[in-house]
């Protein structure tokens, strides 16, 4: 169906913000995106994001900019656009998981380091709340599968 990850961008990007608008976030922004989406997921896994699991998300929406959001306004609503698609494609797991995750798999071939950058995101979203779940071990073993990485820190 697809023939790259830039034709998978561009079908995010356009059921995310629809045809012909003003996408407030670039390519790399958008790819960083959906590179942590895997992490969004474990942070769903037992059907509640929690406080503690939204502020790991808010702070990797920030990270993600090139900008400090505690010193620019732009990079405030760069962030908080990241963390929108965050949620937005959360609700629209169903429709776009299979999507991301192959592209995801081709980066990891291209580079085993995001493999494990990866797998570390996951098990610190995982952490960030008081214990880890079995439904979070589960959806972590379920992605890391999926993915073709290992789903044990280095």
């Amino acid at each position: 169906m697809f023939n790259d990850n830039n034709e998978r961008l561009n079908t995010i990007r356009t059921a995310l913000y629809g045809e012909n608008n003003l996408v407030p976030l670039d390519d790399k922004d958008l790819a960083s995106v959906l590179l942590t989406f895997p992490a969004a997921l474990v942070a769903a896994a037992d059907e509640e994001v929690d406080e503690t699991e939204r502020l790991f998300l808010l702070k990797i929406s920030e990270e993600l900019g090139d900008d400090d959001a505690g010193t620019s306004h732009k990079a405030r609503l760069e962030s908080a656009e990241r963390y929108r698609a965050f949620m937005w494609l959360l609700n629209e797991q169903e429709s776009f998981e299979k999507i991301i995750f192959d592209g995801i798999k081709i980066l990891v071939q291209e580079n085993i380091d995001i493999g494990e950058k990866i797998t570390n995101m996951l098990w610190g979203i995982a952490e960030s709340s008081e214990d880890v779940s079995e439904a979070e071990v589960k959806e972590i073993s379920r992605i890391t599968e999926a993915l073709g990485i290992s789903n044990t820190l280095n």
